[in-house]
């Protein structure tokens, strides 16, 4: 499992998208995380509250609509 910090640029998948975003700050045991791109993923305009779902496949789902994505530090 990668670890993250606040202010790490990802790229975010979601829905079959992929874009550029941030982590605006994430707990220490990486387990929920406020991240924020420019666009409108599946409702969510601009930021996503997230929540781990999956550690095996780095999956993290939306707290507020259970939307479905995963992040990885830009390279």
């Amino acid at each position: 499992m990668m670890t993250y910090m606040g202010g790490d640029e990802i790229l975010i998948t979601c829905g079959g998208r992929t874009i550029p975003g941030t982590v605006v700050m994430i707990s220490t045991n990486q387990v929920s995380a406020m991240i924020k791109f420019d666009a409108v993923l599946n409702g969510h305009a601009g930021m996503m509250p997230v929540m781990r779902h999956d550690l095996a496949k780095g999956i993290y789902r939306s707290i507020i609509n259970g939307t479905e994505v995963t992040f990885q530090r830009k390279s």
